[in-house]
């Protein structure tokens, strides 16, 4: 299979970007063999008190990343909240909301969502009988916890991707991560989207 399209702002960091420790540098020389392809992983609930019946972890190339996300959101309930936060914060959990107010507001923002490692977002909705949340890690991968796996693996179908056992995730290695704006100027850079976020979804003080 051929190696997954990644965003132009994340790579596996190289020897002398990181603690010169072995154990760091034994995972960037593994990197070399890794598994890092298009497809997916799938695990039943392990008896969590989370109400969920299974999760999903998904590799999907770059430049089709948004639509899964996009895909994934509109299964969701009708109201839906959205949880945001730059990767060195805690997360921001939204307000409830129309499903496609939240749709409408974040694709203005499908660069930044799908390219921007210094962010991860997601929407979920829950209650004490439910839980599906689709989440974009800053390695640029979704998370998934749902309800119908049947649902879900015929969404998979429909993108043409697999459920692989021996699948591995960009951050399982040693990451560097470059800001967005190197690369496309016209972007919002990550404090300006999530300031953004805050003013459509965050609850009001």
């Amino acid at each position: 299979m051929k190696p997954l399209l990644l965003p132009p702002t994340i790579r596996t960091a190289r020897p002398n970007e990181v603690p010169q420790e072995d154990a760091i540098l034994k995972r960037i020389a593994e990197r070399a063999n890794a598994n890092i392809v298009e497809g997916y992983t799938l695990k039943p609930n392990p008896g969590t008190e989370l109400p969920f019946v299974f999760s999903a972890e998904i590799n999907i190339d770059n430049n089709r990343l948004w639509l899964l996300f996009k895909a994934l959101m509109l299964q969701l309930p009708e109201e839906i909240a959205c949880i945001y936060h730059h990767i060195d914060d805690e997360p921001t959990y939204g307000i409830y909301t129309d499903k496609f107010r939240v749709l409408n507001h974040l694709e203005q923002y499908k660069i930044e969502i799908a390219q921007d490692g210094f962010m991860e977002i997601g929407v979920i909705f829950n209650n004490e009988e439910f839980l599906e949340e689709a989440f974009v890690k800053r390695a640029k991968y979704l998370q998934y916890w749902g309800m119908d796996q049947y649902r879900f693996e015929n969404t998979m179908r429909d993108f043409e991707l697999y459920k692989l056992d021996d699948i591995n995730f960009m951050d399982e290695y040693p990451l560097t991560t470059e800001s967005l704006k190197m690369y496309n100027p016209a972007v919002h850079a990550t404090d300006e989207f999530i300031d953004e976020l805050d003013k459509l979804f965050a609850e009001e003080e």
